[in-house]
């Protein structure tokens, strides 16, 4: 079945942060589980700017997950921001069209490239190859700031042929 996209801001309150919470359950400690509470009321609190560029993604009306965009840098560049799918959906795909999505929505706008950035650290590891999967290339990696965090790589992808 296909993914469908409503905005994040016709749900309640909440749903991004339980959507992301779920997803990253694995390694949610207290850093990013205020960071991602923070961005949940960000998201209500700015209905037409990061509130319509937070897309909840479902099949026939059940959700499936979240993706979000930051389209400030235009044209150069947008921004993919968080991206999860919740765990009884991963592997089927969705991610990957919830990148499309953004990609579909960046290129309609003219932006000339997309940019993702995420962790080294090893929970990431599907989300790396996914992004990999969907054209985008590697163009720089940051080594890790603290001992509390992980090196990060930047991928990017041309969208004007």
């Amino acid at each position: 079945m296909a993914l469908t996209f409503t905005t994040a801001t016709r749900s309640d309150p909440g749903i991004v942060y339980t959507i992301l919470s779920a997803c990253f359950a694995e390694i949610l400690d207290p850093p990013l589980e205020q960071s991602l509470r923070r961005f949940d009321r960000e998201v209500f609190a700015n209905p037409d700017t990061i509130g319509a560029c937070t897309l909840i993604a479902s099949v026939a009306q059940e959700t499936v997950g979240v993706i979000s965009y930051d389209p400030r840098q235009r044209p150069q560049y947008g921004i993919i921001g968080y991206n999860g799918v919740l765990p009884s959906h991963q592997r089927q795909g969705y991610g990957h069209h919830q990148v499309q999505e953004i990609v579909r929505i960046l290129t309609a706008r003219d932006f000339e490239t997309a940019r993702v950035t995420t962790s080294l650290h090893p929970f990431f590891e599907p989300a790396r190859r996914m992004y990999e999967a969907c054209g985008f290339h590697e163009v720089a990696t940051t080594p890790a700031s603290t001992s509390h965090t992980h090196a990060t790589v930047l991928y990017q992808m041309n969208l004007r042929v």
